[in-house]
């Protein structure tokens, strides 16, 4: 692996100084710098936009069901992370029940009446209740109208 980014890392370093800063002489255009470069090189061959900064899933291969959003994970005594509602909501995106600890369950606990579940969504980071009586990991990703 460490040769494969090496290799990588050379081709691009090589074709910045040959042919990248020769072009820009010839056509008479400011050049970027190397690390600019490396960007440029890095977003065209993800596909990312310039403008855009949302990650993009083509489809659900093995591979591609490690991808979960950076959110972090909610500390003993605090209050635990709410996701946005474009993660939420994000059916492009895979969520997936996960056995951990036993935690709050965060869209049926209230005060006075707290339900302990141990199913936590891969990709919000919130523990929810997921059995045979009660299934608020589906109802938590419904959108209601």
């Amino acid at each position: 692996m460490r040769m494969l980014a090496y290799v990588i890392d050379l081709s691009i370093t090589n074709a910045w100084i040959q042919v990248y800063r020769r072009d820009c002489i010839a056509l008479a255009e400011t050049e970027l710098t190397l690390k600019n470069f490396r960007i440029q090189v890095l977003r065209s061959a993800s596909g990312q936009r310039p403008g855009t900064s949302r990650p993009r899933r083509s489809s659900a291969t093995p591979g591609s069901l490690n991808t979960t959003v950076d959110v972090p994970m909610p500390v003993r005594g605090h209050r635990s992370h709410v996701p946005e509602n474009s993660v939420r909501f994000d059916l492009t995106l895979f969520h997936a029940p996960v056995y951990t600890t036993r935690q709050t369950c965060r869209l049926c606990s209230r005060k006075g009446h707290i339900l302990r579940s141990n199913v936590l969504c891969r990709v919000c980071k919130v523990n929810l209740c997921l059995n045979a009586e009660i299934n608020c990991f589906i109802k938590y990703h419904e959108i209601v109208a």
